[in-house]
């Protein structure tokens, strides 16, 4: 079933997109591209899993749903909400900036204002995470593997197993007890790649971003876990140390990519001369 609001909302979002040149984003010119331009790229925008609660009443300070939101995505949307309150997640088919009009719209009816981030600014870790045996025996495996220095590098570049570019240049590899991370800002992760997204509640740490063909999971961190000493059980590297600081030095506004799956699921790196 195709519903009148459903139609009238493609109907205007097509002649949006015919109305904007679409760029080709190649790997050598992605640092010169700016975000919003990465984040522009058309897709469908279908809901691949919903909630099944009524429509909740949403808060008298929001006014509008944005143009570039789906009617049956936003009605979804309510409904986890309705169900599950600042724990709700919601998984759909959508561009980055269909991502980010959603995550605003949804954290608003929460009265919820999210991260700004325009304001991040990488400050360097004064020591290496590598702080305990297992870090130890992850840094030498990964150094060893593939050649991913710690400190990072801003002139790799990260394809998927179907030759899809995933980002250019790497902050830092951040070593947790859930096993090695690769940490990225926004700007380096190239978002035409990444279509299916996990929208998550205030309540949660992070949301999760995927490419085509769900082979890479992005982490998309808006909280720390410094109150988690204990990293999830679901991951072969993962050591519970009990940290009072929490499992792993993940930061507010980065992203992460495991290193282990990344390359487990045919992912490469192609590491260039700076």
């Amino acid at each position: 079933l195709v519903f009148p609001g459903n139609m009238a909302w493609f109907a205007s979002r097509n002649a949006r997109l015919l109305a904007t040149s679409m760029s080709v984003v190649s790997a050598a010119g992605l640092q010169r591209k700016t975000s919003r331009e990465s984040r522009g790229r058309s897709s469908r925008l279908e809901v691949v899993c919903s909630g099944s609660q009524p429509i909740g009443t949403l808060s008298s300070h929001v006014t509008a749903i944005p143009e570039t939101l789906c009617p049956m995505l936003a009605s979804t949307l309510s409904s986890s909400i309705a169900k599950d309150g600042f724990m709700f997640d919601c998984i759909f088919f959508a561009t980055k900036q269909e991502f980010d009009d959603a995550w605003h719209w949804s954290w608003a009816i929460l009265g919820v204002e999210p991260i700004n981030r325009s304001e991040r600014t990488y400050e360097g870790r004064q020591k290496s995470t590598a702080d305990s045996s297992n870090r130890v025996r992850d840094k030498t495996r990964i150094e060893s593997t593939w050649n991913l220095k710690e400190s990072g590098n801003p002139s790799c570049e990260f394809y998927d197993s179907a030759g899809e570019l995933i980002a250019c240049g790497y902050e830092a590899i951040v070593y947790g007890d859930h096993g090695p991370y690769m940490e990225f800002n926004e700007d380096q992760i190239h978002w035409p790649s990444f279509c299916y997204h996990k929208l998550k509640g205030p309540g949660r740490t992070h949301f999760e971003h995927y490419n085509k063909d769900k082979s890479v999971k992005c982490y998309d961190q808006f909280r720390t876990v410094a109150n988690q000493p204990n990293p999830p059980p679901d991951n072969p590297f993962s050591s519970a140390n009990n940290r009072p600081d929490g499992y792993a030095d993940y930061r507010q506004g980065r992203f992460y990519i495991s290193c282990d799956f990344f390359f487990a699921e045919g992912g490469k790196c192609i590491q260039k001369d700076t």
